[in-house]
């Protein structure tokens, strides 16, 4: 090789990027100053590592994930769920991608959510909002006379390809009522 690296280059000519890559020396990641403990060295965070990683629990995490699934619109879940923290339209984005697209996240989010207590799954279960197919069947509901649970009960049983997994008929009793004090089932003017 003409140009090893005991022997002195000649500048008239361009380095190949092998040679630029030797003669280049690698960047020093600067450390902690010698004064400080050792405790405190080990402590320092990767840059890699979101600073906002533990404002999302892994309730939000699987509520988000449920949600999403349900509404298939970002900007509804912002509007329509009610997180442990109060989340902007963009950290929800920002959420979203993350679970999608990073490994690291998606990872880490993962193993805490199936850590959850089947308790604290059902409550976020019981949260998700409603579909736009699942509100479509309530709607058709009549507004008189009052339904009964078994109504909703036999909904469930009729439509079980719809309704979220989770949903009960007190549930969608409870929707129903909020659909007819809004009037917005079918029947209502």
């Amino acid at each position: 090789h003409p140009s090893s690296p005991g022997t002195p280059r000649d500048p008239s000519k361009p380095m190949s990027p092998l040679q630029v890559s030797r003669a280049v020396p690698p960047p020093v990641a600067p450390g902690p100053p010698p004064g400080l403990p050792k405790r405190l060295k080990k402590s320092k965070q990767s840059p890699a590592v979101p600073r906002d990683l533990g404002r999302w629990k892994p309730a939000d995490d699987l509520l988000l994930i449920n949600a999403v699934l349900q509404t298939n619109d970002l900007t509804s879940v912002h509007l329509g769920v009610k997180f442990s923290c109060r989340f902007t339209l963009r950290e929800i984005q920002e959420r979203w991608y993350a679970l999608l697209y990073d490994p690291v996240i998606c990872k880490l989010a993962c193993q805490a959510m199936r850590s959850l207590h089947p308790e604290a799954v059902a409550a976020v279960q019981s949260k998700v909002l409603f579909s736009k197919a699942e509100e479509q069947l309530l709607t058709r509901v009549p507004s008189t006379p009052q339904p009964s649970l078994e109504t909703f009960q036999d909904l469930l049983l009729r439509h079980p390809e719809v309704f979220y997994p989770s949903r009960t008929p007190k549930a969608l009793q409870l929707h129903w009522q909020l659909l007819r004090q809004y009037h917005l089932l079918q029947d209502q003017t």
